[in-house]
Order: structure tokens, then C-alpha cells, then sequence
């Protein structure tokens, strides 16, 4: 294997670790799993951007052109953070003691971390094993990256109103000319580190971001205060839903980063929300910004996601007048004959009464479509979610109590009710009712917002052990909490 390849995974991992360190706030448990987890995406789209920016003339050449400056970003960020520690005093933090694991919760953790070690690895071989599988990956999401590695430059995509019409031969068209091309340059990335287009080392990627984002998420939840042998089942079942293994075993679609980055979002603005890191609002915000930049649907999460986090902010005695100010404004307009708003990514989006045109993707009418059946039949009944579905409603009636009574809980809740909601009126009242229909797209769009969902459940699940004793003495320490 190129020496380059190796690098290609380590230079984002060290310049997303320091940029993370850098946005990090007090050290807590689990900071270091939080860090690589999350670090790793962070360096590929550092690299991607880096990628976009300085190799658009020769793609086969940028690794070579995009590495020194990930290492200067990198050197950069470590730098700041180092010094910044030494400066302040990290680690104040006052939480309650852990009891100490028993055998087994030891055991059981053990047995996890096992179980989720061999889901990455059958996961890894079988993307390693094939070319570029699934219809809209290579019909779509790897079709400009392995076009300009082939060609050596980024020619751009047109219409092909414009294109028929052109003259210019470096330009292409395509029926998705229009989607977003972070993805395509990560995967350009890891081809020319890789040197050449190689389909079986560039669909690795997606079994790293899969493990990324199942550390980042298990690193969060035990800076959340969840126990080791909690936070390890929900990484665990995290790990094995089978649609999400889908996604990185038969490699190329867009909406595992979606669904990662939406997750990774969520889990910063949540460390905001029980600790008050402004680096992690920050990051939460910054990464939520990045959706429409993976695929178009990321602007409305983008934008649904925005909204809680800016009500979120407003005095709670204003933020449901407000809200109820918004939506009231919304369907006034609505009614008095249309609106039209801006979405980031989008552009400008009309909404009128029985339809939705969005720019450059198509005109929804809106009318009702039973779709019920095969709804239930995709989250209950097919193999796609194990049990996800069914325990998440349970865990919502058994902590019931938490979720009226903490706020950051009901925060989450809000976020995840406002997804189902958009779910369930784009797959009931539009056209995209057929995605249900034929069991296809409906199941990938809500993977999306189940990261989410484990977020919601990880706050829920906070105070339960395997063994809740604490040992009789412990008291509360102020010395500096491990990140381990």
C-alpha cells in the first residue's frame, strides 16, 4: 500500500484532532474516542476543501498539492491548542464518581467493544472487495470524481440545456450536474493519494466514517455521564443497524455522511447544552452549516436544526410567542398566495397553497398519499432497523418524566419531533410517496435523523448502571478528569 494512501488517513486525522482540541472546552471522559471521531471528519473536509481550492486543474496531483497545507492547518491547530492549555487551567469540572465496574459490566463491555470491532471489520472487507456498487453511487456521486481523475482537472457540470447549446468542450452535463461535490473531492483525495482511480481504497472511506462516527458518538455520550457498559450498548447498536451497514459495506452513497454529520452536529450542540462549551456550539453550528455542502436534503436539517438552536437562545418565556409569531406569519403568507424563503444550498424556495417548488431539484403538488402501510411495514417489519423503532417509543414512555423535565432532553425531543414532522408531510403529501412505495429512498432519508434519535435516547439513558452503587466514602473530586 502507497505511503501516500496512509497519509492521506492520518494528515485529516491530526488536523481535525487539533481543530477539535482547539473547540474543546473542559477535559471530560471520553474526550479522546470524541476527538478522533469526530477529528476525522473534520480533517476529510478540511482536505476536501483544500482539495477543491488548489487542485482543480490537476486532480491526479491532490494529495500531493493539499497535503502541506492540511499539515500547516494541522500544525496550526495542535499549536494553539497546546499553548491554550498551558495557559488556562483545564478540568475543573465537579462530577459524581463512577462505581467502580464490576466483573460484569467489565465483561460486558469487553464482549461490546468485540461485537462492534467485527461489525467494522466485515463491514471494511466486503467495501474493499468490490468497485463502486450501488445505482446512485456511481450513477451519480462518483461520477464527477472518477471523471476528473480520469481527465486530470475539475471541468465543470452544466445543464444540458447548456451544454447542447455550448461550445466549450471541457464542459460535461449530467442529469445530478447540480448536486453538491464535497463527497466527490474526498474521493478524489483518497484516489490520487491512492494513485489512480482505485474504487476498492476510495470506498474505504466509508467504512472509516462509519467507525468515526461510532467513536465520536460513544466518546460524547461518556462525556455526557453515561457509564462505560451504556455508552458501549449504544455504540453497539448504533454499529449494527443494519441499513447504516448497508451504507458503508456496499460504499458510494452520499447519506451516511449526511446522517454522520447531522449526528456529529447534534452531539456538539448537546455538550452546549449540558456544559456550556462555546466551542462546541460553535462546532455544532459550523458542522450543521456543512449538510447542504454533502447533499441537498442537508439544507433542510440544516435549516431545522438552526431553528431549535436559535430558540434554543431566546428567553424561554419568548421562545414559544415567537414561534407561534413565525408560524402564524408562515401560513398567512401562504395563503395570501405564496412565500417564498431563502434555503442555504436550495436558494430560494417557493411555498404556496398545494405546492412547493424548490429551484433546480422540482415542483412538489401537495396532496395526500396513503402511504401508511408501507411507512410501517419499512420501520417494523423489513430488516432495516432491528429494533430501533420499537424501543425508542418504549424508552420515551419509561423516561416520560426526564423528558418533561429537563430542558436540554426537551430540546432534543423538539429537534427529533420536527424531523418526523418534515418526514411525514414530504412522504405523505408529495410526490415522494413513490420512495415509500417502492421501499427505496423513504428508508434513506430517515437514516438521516437516527443519529439523532441515539442522541435523544443517550440523554434519556443518562443516570442508568449496570452497577449504580457508588462505593461507600466516594466523594466528589475537583482533580482534572481523564479524557480516557
Amino acid at each position: 500500500m502507497r505511503v501516500d494512501y496512509l497519509l492521506a488517513w492520518i494528515l485529516p486525522l491530526l488536523a481535525g484532532t487539533g481543530l477539535w482540541s482547539l473547540l474543546a472546552g473542559t477535559r471530560r471522559r471520553g474526550d479522546w474516542a470524541a476527538a478522533v471521531g469526530t477529528g476525522l471528519f473534520l480533517g476529510l473536509f478540511l482536505a476536501a476543501f483544500g482539495a477543491s481550492r488548489l487542485a482543480r486543474g490537476d486532480t491526479v496531483q491532490a494529495f500531493a498539492t493539499a497535503a502541506p497545507w492540511l499539515g500547516v492547518a494541522g500544525a496550526l491547530f495542535w499549536g494553539i491548542a497546546l499553548v491554550r492549555s498551558l495557559r488556562v487551567a483545564r478540568g475543573t469540572a465537579v462530577l459524581p464518581p463512577e462505581a467502580h465496574p464490576d466483573r460484569l459490566a467489565r465483561g460486558l463491555w469487553w464482549l461490546l467493544l468485540a461485537l462492534v470491532l467485527m461489525h467494522l471489520l466485515l463491514v471494511g472487507e466486503e467495501a474493499s472487495l468490490r468497485p463502486v456498487f450501488p445505482w446512485d453511487a456511481w450513477s451519480a456521486w462518483a461520477v464527477k470524481a472518477k471523471a476528473w481523475m480520469l481527465i486530470g482537472k475539475a471541468n465543470p457540470y452544466v445543464p444540458m440545456s447548456e451544454w447542447l447549446a455550448g461550445s466549450d468542450a471541457s464542459l460535461r452535463t449530467l442529469a445530478t450536474w447540480n448536486y453538491p461535490e464535497m463527497l466527490a473531492w474526498i474521493e478524489v483525495w483518497f484516489a490520487s493519494a491512492a494513485g489512480g482511480w482505485n474504487e476498492p481504497l476510495v470506498n474505504l472511506a466509508w467504512t472509516g466514517a462509519l467507525a468515526a462516527f461510532v467513536l465520536a458518538a460513544y466518546g460524547s455520550w461518556r462525556g455526557f455521564g453515561l457509564s462505560p457498559p451504556i455508552a458501549m450498548m449504544l455504540a453497539y447498536a448504533l454499529a449494527s443497524l443494519p441499513l447504516l451497514d448497508v451504507h458503508a459495506a456496499l460504499a458510494g452513497y452520499a447519506d451516511l455522511w449526511l446522517a454522520a454529520t447531522l449526528g456529529l452536529a447534534t452531539l456538539a450542540w448537546t455538550r452546549w447544552l449540558l456544559h456550556r462549551e462555546h466551542g462546541q456550539w460553535l462546532l455544532g453550528v459550523g458542522l450543521a452549516l456543512l449538510l447542504p455542502a454533502i447533499k441537498l436534503e442537508g439544507a433542510v436539517w440544516a435549516l431545522l436544526f438552526s431553528a431549535v438552536v436559535v430558540l434554543e437562545r431566546l428567553p424561554p418565556r419568548w421562545g414559544p410567542r415567537i414561534a407561534a409569531v413565525v408560524a402564524v406569519a408562515v401560513i398567512i403568507g401562504v395563503l395570501a398566495g405564496g412565500l417564498t424563503l431563502p434555503m442555504l444550498g436550495l436558494g430560494w424556495v417557493r411555498v404556496s397553497w398545494g405546492s412547493v417548488e424548490i429551484p433546480g431539484v422540482a415542483t412538489y403538488a401537495l396532496t395526500w398519499h396513503p402511504v401508511g402501510r408501507e411507512m410501517l411495514d419499512s420501520l417494523f417489519s423489513l430488516p432495516n432497523w432491528h429494533l430501533l423503532w420499537y424501543a425508542f417509543p418504549l424508552l420515551l414512555v419509561v423516561r416520560w418524566r426526564i423528558l418533561c423535565e429537563d430542558r436540554a432532553v426537551r430540546l432534543l425531543g423538539l429537534l427529533v419531533l420536527m424531523q418526523m414532522i418534515f418526514l411525514f408531510g414530504l412522504f405523505f403529501f408529495t410526490g415522494a410517496a413513490a420512495w415509500a412505495k417502492d421501499f427505496t429512498s423513504a428508508n434513506r432519508l430517515i437514516l438521516h435523523v437516527v443519529p439523532t434519535v441515539f442522541v435523544l435516547a443517550a440523554l434519556l439513558l443518562r443516570g442508568v448502571s449496570i452497577n449504580p452503587v457508588v462505593p461507600t466514602g466516594a466523594r466528589e473530586s475537583r482533580e482534572p478528569i481523564s479524557r480516557g
